[in-house]
């Protein structure tokens, strides 16, 4: 009787679990379906056309090891295009998000960015979570 109990009580924990995770994501996906930009872009100025490698690169301070990851993440998602759509999933950070279909390619990288700091905390370990399972 003891296990069925315990079974009984680790079940409601992961349907708990569950809902909580179920709420996080809505909850992300409400802030950014709102137009938005990196908070430490500076002075970046889009009109200069910069690649966006390179727009992304100054966006996250020059670190080359996180830009590495997200190199890596982008490529694999979008190839870097701003026109890319995959079902439901939009541009370059390919985001569920009709935003990004409507706006220019640094703006889906700032995007991209804040979705990647609230979800996953940085690039690399947005990158580590792609490679499992094949979604950031």
């Amino acid at each position: 009787m003891y296990g069925t109990l315990r079974a009984r009580a680790h079940k409601g924990l992961r349907a708990s679990r569950s809902r909580i995770a179920r709420s996080v994501a809505i909850a992300i996906g409400i802030t950014l379906l709102s137009p938005m930009y990196a908070a430490n872009t500076g002075s970046i100025n889009a009109n200069k056309k910069i690649t966006y490698k390179t727009y992304a690169l100054r966006a996250l301070n020059n670190d080359y090891h996180q830009f590495n990851c997200l190199l890596r993440l982008y490529t694999k998602e979008s190839n870097w295009r701003p026109k890319a759509r995959n079902g439901s999933h939009y541009g370059i950070p390919q985001g569920r998000s009709t935003y990004l279909a409507k706006v220019n390619g640094y703006k889906q990288i700032d995007w991209g960015l804040k979705y990647i700091y609230a979800r996953h905390n940085t690039p690399c370990q947005a990158w580590q979570h792609f490679k499992k399972r094949n979604w950031h």
